[in-house]
Formats: structure tokens, sequence, C-alpha cells
């Protein structure tokens, strides 16, 4: 057996002067005031690592409303419960997505509770704001008239607007809430931060009685917990009647849009030599190549101590100095330790202390879409419904990720020994959550094969699950007629498209429904398409009316083509003999 030694590496562009990080100090306060009772409610965590990086640092204030009955109950349940479930949330979800989300459920929870304990579903109610700060981005998100400030050089701006409705007499009372409804609708706006930033959250009982000046005088200079204690004992001398609460969080450095400490990053691992038979990386023997091309060289691998062969692919050393192409590779490592489908190759936990970069997944054993297609080339109708389904199934998984495939193509899909399809190649797929964060290389744009992409895609517009759906339905279509449903050059520069071509004339024994769901699922315009997996794969196995010509159809539209055929044939035949009879009794 050869040992593997990595290629030794050492990157091209010069390291930052200054470190790639995000530095955020903060400082809170929070006190009953004139009121007997504490309802307000906050809290900040500031994780470490790969969590910081992904997910980003979260603050959070509420102020319970006092005519409810349980409000401290439900400020402490909505500071609590969002800190905590926002890093539940997964990593490839946009951090839009995580919060609403959980804000979503925790307001549902607010509102069924109060009813079930207290018999009145106000009984739980309170004012939400919060910031999510990831890379150069603060996230926000409010409900309510607790407040959201940002101070910069000296000037405040209001970035939250109060929720309230007039009563008359200059009185007001709150229009939008935390468990008032069964829905909920968030305020959700983005702010680009700078060094030196300052985000200064406040409950009522402070900026009810300090305005925009005295809020910068208090809150806008010197350490961040003095500055929140400033701005609650200014509140109180100024004759505030209400809970005070502030928490100020001072921005000191944020990560540079630096591609040479990313790039640094993702080459801590040098490239590993193309590999033989025999040869042995991190203690895995490989046994075969699989697959190779420019980009990538599979392999078939026994992992140390034996066990189940695995699939251990590498990086080209082609791509070497290419900073994309690595973070790319990186995606699809993580994604596929991401993904829980039965129908989504399973990637594989690597070493700890791996040589070199490279990726380990599940070995499946079986063929390609392709190769099974070429030894199906009539299969029946029930068995690319099967089929079609599975695939969908893995399609379902990523999306609910908001992940996209990008490159759904039969080359991408294998079929198990046991007909089981899997969705392989996850390379090119594209992952919103990570997008907010990426290199300044990645631009999301698609990247997969014009055979198989929906039209809008091949006009340079990034991938989406409408996309994938179309794939899908080209896909399906191929699979019953062993072509596509619209020819078309894999030259970027050549994008036009015939009409789509009836199935049909290809396979007179497909149904005319499950023609006119196909030429649905491929649909030029994506608005035109099926707007859910659910509805294509209904409209697949069950007839649906409304996809059928209407009778106001031109009579060669409604009528299939070997119908046309047949009453041809019959009119010739009548019209035979007819000629005889006539013949016959011709005097």
């Amino acid at each position: 057996m050869d040992l593997v030694r990595p290629q030794p590496h050492t990157p091209t562009l010069e390291k930052p002067a200054q470190p790639d990080r995000m530095l955020v100090r903060y400082g809170q306060y929070t006190d009953a005031g004139r009121k007997a009772d504490n309802q307000d409610c906050l809290g900040v965590h500031i994780p470490e690592g790969d969590t910081m990086r992904m997910k980003g640092l979260v603050a959070a204030i509420a102020d319970g409303v006092s005519a409810a009955e349980a409000g401290r109950e439900a400020a402490e349940a909505c500071v609590r419960g969002f800190v905590s479930d926002y890093y539940s949330t997964p990593d490839s979800w946009t951090v839009e997505t995580s919060a609403s989300r959980v804000l979503g459920a925790l307001n549902r929870w607010l509102h069924g509770r109060g009813h079930q304990r207290h018999g009145d579903t106000s009984a739980l109610v309170t004012t939400f704001s919060a910031v999510v700060i990831r890379n150069r981005i603060a996230y926000l998100f409010h409900i309510g008239d607790s407040r959201i400030s940002l101070v910069r050089n000296g000037r405040l701006e209001r970035l939250t607007r109060d929720h309230h409705a007039a009563l008359g007499n200059q009185r007001f009372a709150l229009a939008r809430a935390m468990g008032v409804e069964l829905n909920v609708e968030i305020d959700v706006h983005r702010v680009t931060l700078q060094s030196g930033d300052r985000l200064v959250m406040t409950t009522d009982g402070i900026h009810g009685v300090l305005d925009d000046k005295a809020m910068v005088r208090f809150g806008g200079d010197g350490d961040p917990a003095q500055a929140a204690e400033s701005l609650g004992k200014a509140a109180y001398r100024r004759g505030s009647d209400d809970n005070l609460t502030a928490l100020v969080l001072v921005v000191d450095e944020l990560p540079r849009e630096d591609l040479a400490s990313h790039y640094e990053r993702l080459t801590n691992l040098p490239f590993p030599p193309l590999l033989k038979p025999g040869h042995v990386l991190d203690g895995y023997r490989i046994i075969r190549e699989i697959h190779a091309s420019t980009r990538t060289q599979v392999y078939l691998a026994e992992p140390p101590g034996g066990g189940a062969t695995v699939v251990l692919k590498t990086p080209s050393p082609n791509y070497v100095d290419d900073p994309a192409y690595i973070d790319r590779f990186l995606n699809e490592i993580w994604v596929s330790r991401r993904v829980n489908s039965p129908h989504v190759v399973q990637g594989l936990a690597l070493p700890d202390d791996r040589q070199c970069l490279y990726a380990l997944t599940e070995h499946v054993q079986g063929q390609t879409l392709r190769e099974w297609m070429q030894d199906n080339p009539k299969p029946s109708l029930a068995r690319v419904r099967d089929l079609v389904r599975q695939i969908a199934l893995g399609l379902r998984a990523l999306h609910r990720l908001e992940m996209v495939h990008q490159d759904l193509k039969p080359e991408n899909i294998m079929v198990d020994q046991r007909g089981t399809a899997r969705l392989i190649d996850l390379g090119s797929v594209r992952i919103r959550g990570v997008e907010q964060i990426a290199g300044p290389w990645a631009n999301g744009a698609w990247a997969g094969t014009a055979s198989y992409a929906a039209p809008e895609c091949l006009n340079g517009e990034p991938g989406t699950p409408a996309s994938d759906r179309y794939s899908l339905g080209v896909i399906a279509y191929e699979m019953l007629t062993g072509t596509l449903p619209r020819q078309t050059s894999d030259r970027p520069g050549r994008r036009r498209r015939p009409d789509y071509r009836s199935a049909r004339d290809l396979n007179p024994g497909i149904p005319p429904w499950v023609d006119a769901c196909l030429r649905k699922a491929v649909a030029e315009r994506a608005a035109n398409r099926y707007q859910a997996l659910s509805e294509f794969l209904q409209d697949l196995e069950h007839p649906n009316p409304e996809l059928m010509p209407s009778s106001s159809a031109p009579l060669i539209e409604r009528v299939p083509s070997d119908t046309w055929c047949f009453v041809a044939t019959l009119s010739i035949l009548l019209n035979v003999v007819l000629l005889m009879i006539l013949f016959q009794t011709w005097p």
C-alpha cells in the first residue's frame, strides 16, 4: 500500500493586515422604575466559531403589555425562546427565514397558551424587537412599540416604527403585538453596519420621555453598560412612569470583505494528488476510480478498519488556485452532511486530522438514471411515476432547507439495486443562507446543464425551486419519450427554444392528460408551471380536467394523433367499399 502525501500549497495572496472577525460590545439595563413589577425582558447571545459566522449574534428586547394578565411571562417567553430557537434552525436558512419562523411559532404559542390558561387570547401579549448581526449586516425584527435606533457619527436614526393606533386626545394603543392574533405580521429590515455604529434598543418607558437629542446624549457615547444605565436613569429623572429597559450594542470591528482572508481559510488543507488503486489517504484505501473529469475525481474506497465501502471525492489539481471552485467544493461537503433524506446521497464525517481536502459520501450501489434509461427505453408509466416521486422527495428535502439543486439531470441521479432514486453531485447547490455571508466571488448564478435548465436560468438568473421543478418535468418527459421537450444548445449564447412538442407524438401510449401535465411542468414562464411538487405529482397520477383542452378548441387539437390515423384509415376503407358498390350498380 502506498501512503498518500498531500501536495504542498501556499496561498499566493497576501494575508490581511487585520483579523477577519466581528467584535461587538454590549451593555444592558432594566428596572421596574415607578411600577411595582418589571414586565420588560432583554437578552443577548454572542456565539463563537462557525456558529458566529453562520448565524451571527442575537440581541432581543420585549415589553410585556401591562393590561394583559401575564405580560412578564410573555416577554420572557419571547426573548428566551427567540434566542434559543433561532440557533436551532438550519444553517442553510436565511436569517429572515429563521427568525420569521421562530417568531411565528412563538406567537402561536402565546396565543394558544393565553387562551388555555386564562380563557383570554390577549392574556400573554408583548412587544418584541430583535437584532441579528451577521457579517456586516444587522437584520431587524420588530412588532409593537419597543424601539431600535442607530447612532452613527453623533446622529440618531430610528430604524423601527411604533405600531400605534390613535384613540383621540393624544392617546394611543398598540395596534400590533405578539400573542394578540393567531397570525402575526413582523416588520423585517436590513441595515449595513459600519465600525463605530451603536444600536440602541429601548422600551417605551425610556424613549417615551427622551427625545432624540437626549437619546444621543445619554446613550450615544462611552461604555455600553454605562450608556444603557444612563438612559434608564435619565428617563426616570424626567418622570417616566413605566418600566425602564435599554440595551446598547457597540460595533467595534466588522469582518472585512477580504478575498485574501477567506481564501486562506479555504486553502488550509492542500489538494491530494491523483490517486490509484492501493493508495491510502488518511486510512482510506483506494479500491478503484469510479469517475474522473476535469473538475473532480471520484474513487471507491475502503474505510479504516474495514466495513462498508465509501465514495471519496477529491478536487482537481487544475483548480488549486481557484477560490470560487474551492468554495463550491466545500459547500458540497456542507450540504451532504445537513440534508437528511433517503433520496439524497448522505455525506460522511471527515477525520479531524485529515491531511487533504476531500469529501466522503455513502456508496450507492446501482446505476445513474441515464444508464437506467438506456437499459429501459420504454418504461411503464407506473415506473416513471415512482421514480419521479422519489426524485421529488429528494428535491423537497433540499427546498425545505432553502437549497436549490441547480443541476438536476439523469447523470446526477442514482438508482440503487432496490430501485431507490437518490440525488448526487451537490456541487452546484445554491444555499440561500450561505449566500448572505459568501465571499466576493459568489454571485448565486446558475451553474447547471443547459438541456435541463429552465429558461430563466439560461437568461442568467440563479436557480430557484421553480427551476428545479422545471428540470424534474424535463426528466419525466425524457423517461417517457426518450428525448427532450425542447431542443437547446449547450452554448450559453444560444438560448432559443422551440415550442413544446407533444409527448404523444413520440409515445402515442401516453394518455392525453399526462401529456397536459408534462406541458405545464415545463412551461416557459415560471408562473405558468406547477407552484409545488405535490401538485405536479398529483396531476401525473390523476387526470386534471382543468389542463385538458376545452371543447371550443379546434377539433385537431382535441383529438389525439393516433385517433386521426384510425379515422383516416376507416375513411379510406369506406370510400373503397362505396366505389365497389358504385361500379357494381353502374348500368
